[in-house]
């Protein structure tokens, strides 16, 4: 019984143990899985690894190879990595700049550059580019970053390449000066070949050669043969208060370098030797300090002369003048230097003496005469200029004075109009063919070649011995008119119209006649500037107001365009209501600064959202008041000061600021209101959208006769085309 027992329970723990074998043997076959799986997790790892290293070397390799300094910086500007090149261009060692501000290492500056602080006050980077000349190196760079953000779009790092355009920015430059000379020089040649008029020659020549010369400051003298003196005429780069000591100071023909450039015929340089008082004047042939050649400073009033270079005007039998560059900073000139002004010389030159050639035939083709009458009538000219700022009647008056000066059947005035091309015909007598305001084109007249383009005079003693005539000149001759003279009207140095005398009569003038056109063409030249600088006061009134008005405007987004638009308005009501010049001018100063008082207004209640408070609303209503405040010292302003004030008056008595009823309340004031109720109820608030017109119309009509005036409604209903809808 004992051994079945026995036997019963080693089955029963052979069992156990079988039982226990197969689970080791499962466990066994699991392990030797993962084991396998660890196998092929660790050879792809390494594989990996290797491609992860071998993308890190050709990273570098390629990082490296970029020939512009690259760099790499945190958000505290410290350097974590930088190329070959950067570590070349910074003369230091990896370990010496690596989590240092890039800026202290290269490029050394006080801070970094204006993209990275911008970037950092935005707490963002976009890729973006700045140029930066460098000191150190005396390069410049183009420097362009890129950022490195996180998943979430944070900013780690910028990348930055500084690429070298030194040489590309120098050759542009020289480039751009290449052009600018030969720009100038040909702007020397076209005045030289279409002016006569020597000063207003010398005064593009100025002009250019300043450019050309690149001297600080260019002055011309032209010679006066009889005082044996160089004569001051134009000047380019002198102060106003300098200009008058210029002027006042001639050039001996002795002095030293004049003379020397004079009887050399060639170009001089002048340069001042360090502590000293004197001009040296360098021998051309040697470049060498001339000791038996020092000469005074013949420019006081010019302590700060460094080099001068005198350029002579020579004639084929005497002098004609002087060009002269004066420089504050040393100087070196080089051979093509010299040419250019040995070609400013030849040019400039020959124009002067064809211009002296050629007043000097116009003279001589003329006889003296007439010379008390000639007083007389200038002064009657005088007179009638002095009595009137209108262009117009200066015109018609001084063409109606010409007949008593000189023998003419013809005398007119045009206006050069070069924007269209053509002359407006303005004042004069004589002409039937072509009514005043009648415009005639350049190409119908031989006046737009010679007298605007050429600034010459244009006479001619019998038109019918001119061949090719052109329209206009057939036209006179076709009237009977032979003799034919017409003369530039100079302002500000422009031609800005041309007097035109005719006479039936062949040879009919002396060289008298051509002087005394000259002094009222002078005269009216003189008349018509004073005549355009009234106009310009009274335009830069206008757009000094307009500029305050935009500034009122400018207070809130909402009202930027509002005063303007109500000006339109209000100027449209008072055309229709039949205002006078002087009404529609006033209204328009009036709803240009109707809001001016809204200065002291503050923004937050302008710009406000919601409804205005009580307290708020008083503010506001205030505005009308301290406008006129504002205006009341301006005395050309005084008579605008009602539509100001008033324009919030109710037409029933229950407006602001003082509660005037029906005719009470201004005209001016009356059309203010409506036009500037249009405006806001059409222009967009803060709190609400611009209403449309016929919306806007029909509150116009429901207010009429409690807030607004029923007359004023009515025109504006009409002008509007809301009256005959409705």
């Amino acid at each position: 019984m004992e051994d079945k027992d026995l036997i019963t329970e080693l089955q029963s723990e052979i069992a156990s143990l079988k039982s226990e074998l197969e689970k080791a043997q499962e466990q066994a076959q699991e392990l030797e899985k993962s084991r396998r799986a660890t196998l092929f997790m660790i050879e792809d790892l390494n594989i990996s690894t290797a491609q992860v290293e071998r993308a890190k070397n050709e990273w570098e390799a390629t990082f490296d190879s970029i020939s512009a300094p690259l760099f790499i910086h945190d958000k505290e500007f410290k350097i974590v990595r930088v190329n070959m090149a950067y570590r070349n261009a910074s003369g230091m060692k990896f370990k010496e700049f690596i989590g240092k501000p890039y800026y202290e290492i290269f490029p050394k500056m006080e801070k970094p550059f204006k993209m990275c602080l911008k970037a950092q006050e935005l707490q963002e980077e976009e890729e973006e580019e700045e140029e930066y000349s460098c000191p150190v190196t005396n390069r410049i760079f183009n420097v362009r970053f890129y950022p490195i953000k996180d998943t979430d779009g944070k900013l780690l790092y910028s990348i930055h390449i500084m690429e070298d355009i030194t040489e590309a920015k120098r050759a542009a430059e020289r480039l751009k000066e290449e052009v600018d000379v030969t720009t100038h020089l040909l702007m020397i040649a076209d005045a030289t070949a279409h002016t006569t008029d020597i000063d207003k020659l010398l005064k593009q020549v100025m002009l250019c050669g300043h450019e050309i010369m690149k001297c600080d400051i260019c002055l011309s003298y032209i010679y006066d043969k009889e005082a044996k003196t160089f004569r001051p005429s134009q000047q380019y780069g002198l102060s106003h208060e300098l200009i008058p000591l210029f002027m006042t100071e001639p050039l001996d023909e002795k002095t030293e370098f004049v003379k020397k450039a004079m009887d050399g015929k060639d170009v001089v340089i002048i340069q001042l030797g360090v502590g000293s008082s004197e001009l040296g004047v360098k021998n051309k042939k040697t470049n060498t300090p001339n000791s038996e050649l020092q000469t005074p400073n013949y420019f006081p009033y010019l302590p700060d002369i460094n080099t001068i270079a005198v350029i002579p005007l020579i004639g084929k039998t005497q002098y004609l003048g002087l060009i002269i560059g004066i420089y504050k900073t040393p100087r070196e000139f080089t051979e093509r230097d010299k040419k250019l002004m040995q070609g400013i010389s030849h040019q400039v030159s020959t124009a002067i003496e064809e211009a002296r050639l050629y007043k000097e035939t116009v003279n001589k083709s003329m006889e003296l005469s007439h010379k008390i009458e000639t007083i007389q009538v200038m002064h009657e000219i005088d007179r009638s200029i002095l009595s009137t700022l209108e262009a117009e009647e200066i015109l018609e008056t001084v063409t109606r004075l010409i007949s008593k000066l000189i023998s003419c059947d013809r005398a007119t005035i045009v206006l050069v109009d070069k924007e269209r091309q053509g002359f407006i015909y303005k004042a004069g007598f004589g002409v039937t063919f072509v009514p005043k305001g009648q415009f005639v084109p350049f190409k119908d007249s031989s006046a737009a070649e010679v007298v605007v383009k050429e600034g010459r005079i244009n006479h001619i003693s019998n038109l019918a011995e001119v061949k090719g005539l052109l329209p206009l000149e057939e036209k006179f001759l076709k009237d009977g008119f032979l003799s034919h003279i017409r003369l530039p009207l100079l302002v500000k140095g422009e031609v800005a119209a041309v007097l035109s005398v005719g006479s039936k009569r062949p040879s009919a003038w002396t060289p008298e006649d051509l002087s005394t056109l000259e002094k009222i063409t002078s005269q009216i030249g003189v008349a018509l500037e004073n005549a355009r600088l009234v106009k310009d006061l009274e335009e830069l009134f206008l757009n000094t107001i307009k500029s305050l008005s935009s500034a009122i405007d400018a207070k809130s987004p909402w009202t930027r365009g509002h005063s303007e638009r109500v000006t339109g308005y209000a100027l449209s009501i008072a055309r229709e209501m039949r205002f006078d010049e002087k009404g529609l001018k006033d209204m328009e100063t009036a709803g240009l600064l109707h809001d001016i008082g809204k200065l002291g207004t503050y923004e937050s209640i302008l710009d406000k959202p919601g409804k205005l408070t009580g307290e708020e609303l008083n503010i506001m209503r205030q505005h009308p008041g301290k406008g006129a405040e504002i205006l009341e010292p301006i005395k050309q302003l005084k008579h605008i000061i009602p539509a100001i004030k008033y324009h919030h008056e109710f037409y029933d008595g229950k407006g602001y600021p003082e509660g005037l009823k029906g005719e009470a309340i201004p005209l001016s004031a009356r059309i203010m209101a409506v036009a500037d109720t249009v405006d806001a109820m059409g222009a967009d608030r803060p709190y609400r959208k611009g209403r449309a017109m016929d919306v806007i119309s029909a509150e116009l009509k429901r207010c009429s006769g409690t807030q607004f005036d029923p007359n004023v409604v009515d025109v504006f209903l009409k002008i509007s085309g809301e009256g005959d809808r409705q």
